[in-house]
């Protein structure tokens, strides 16, 4: 695709391989922003996590998904664009932000971004998705980041126009209050690790990232091997919907993400899954930025493990959960925790 450089070593588009670093610590980050964390997420299992998590709850959840995706997302870009960065943006205009985001949003597999219609006087933008990573988190970020730029209020809505295919019109009310963020915690401090990819000598990007194939046209990214489709964005945007859910439908929460993500991984057909074991269960995680794996011990069919720096906690526990099911071939049961340094700690075991 025009104006998208590859690789030419490993094929992986530059604006991956160089503008992010794969730490020895467990996590990814931008290079420009090294504060900034990103994971490569499994787009069919959000989506699925999803619909398990209504499921189990008998409450739709999208109007939270949207919104919470939304306030995580105006934070971000609010954060880019403070001060002259923001003055600059009004200036030069949304549209050509916006087109740079969809741009960016292919090489990062959320999905077939094509914007049909600007209209600022009316307020309103038209734009059409396909082969989203996950709908209900597209509309999110598309209803944040023009409310950072704008600061004007959005509201989305969408039709279904093809299969996989949706028309979206993103309008603004022009005289709506100052926008105001939920403040996230802040991050516990990183510890170093010890974790070792082999390198592009191209881009610098671990040499597993260019067995994905890059579908620009279609705005994804998949493994041709097993099937399984991922989209690099930031954590922080689900940790906030999760968070959201727990403050609006209680306590029971987390535990039904866990639950949600356990039965995501046994039932899924996909040879993804069934392909981690021990002895690359840990260089999985590393490699999609989500935590370091510092030890596993096994006594039995008790299985205990740690992992630093964590990203998304409960997805690690409802994937650490379904894998032991997969392994061990047992129904199982999962207690976790997070020390106060940060330490992710789940410990498995046959389900009484």
């Amino acid at each position: 695709m025009s104006g998208i450089k590859i690789c030419k070593a490993c094929g992986v588009p530059l604006r991956v391989g160089k503008g992010h670093n794969w730490n020895s610590d467990g996590t990814l980050t931008q290079r420009r922003d090294p504060d900034h964390f990103l994971a490569f997420i499994d787009s069919n299992g959000v989506n699925a996590l999803f619909a398990n998590i209504e499921q189990l709850i008998g409450v739709p959840i999208e109007k939270i998904i949207i919104e919470s995706k939304a306030r995580a997302t105006r934070a971000y870009i609010g954060k880019m664009i403070r001060g002259t960065k923001g003055t600059l943006a009004r200036i030069v205009g949304l549209e050509r932000i916006i087109r740079r985001i969809v741009e960016q949003g292919r090489v990062l597999g959320l999905g077939d971004i094509k914007v049909h219609e600007f209209n600022w006087k009316e307020a309103y933008m038209y734009c059409e998705i396909g082969n989203p990573y996950s709908l209900p988190l597209f509309l999110g970020d598309l209803k944040g980041s023009t409310e950072a730029i704008r600061k004007f209020v959005g509201t989305v809505t969408y039709e279904q126009i093809g299969p996989d295919r949706y028309m979206v019109k993103n309008f603004q009310a022009p005289h709506a209050p100052e926008l105001e963020d939920r403040l996230y915690p802040s991050p516990k401090p990183r510890k170093p690790g010890h974790v070792e990819f082999k390198r592009c000598t191209g881009c610098g990007a671990p040499v597993e990232i260019s067995h994905f194939r890059w579908d620009l046209e279609r705005g994804t990214i998949t493994d041709p091997e097993t099937g399984l489709r991922v989209a690099l964005f930031g954590p922080i945007g689900l940790q906030a919907i999760f968070d959201e859910l727990e403050e609006e439908l209680g306590e029971a929460i987390p535990e039904t993400i866990i639950e949600a993500q356990r039965l995501y991984v046994t039932t899924t057909t996909g040879s993804f899954w069934k392909s981690l074991r021990e002895d690359n269960f840990g260089h999985w995680l590393a490699l999609f930025g989500l935590g370091n794996l510092v030890s596993l011990e096994q006594e039995g069919m008790d299985v205990t493990v740690r992992i630093e720096n964590p990203r998304l906690p409960l997805i690690l526990a409802g994937t650490a959960l379904g894998l032991y099911e997969i392994v061990s071939g047992t129904r199982g049961s999962a207690k976790w925790s997070i020390a106060d340094d940060g330490d992710l700690t789940i410990a498995m075991a046959p389900q009484q």
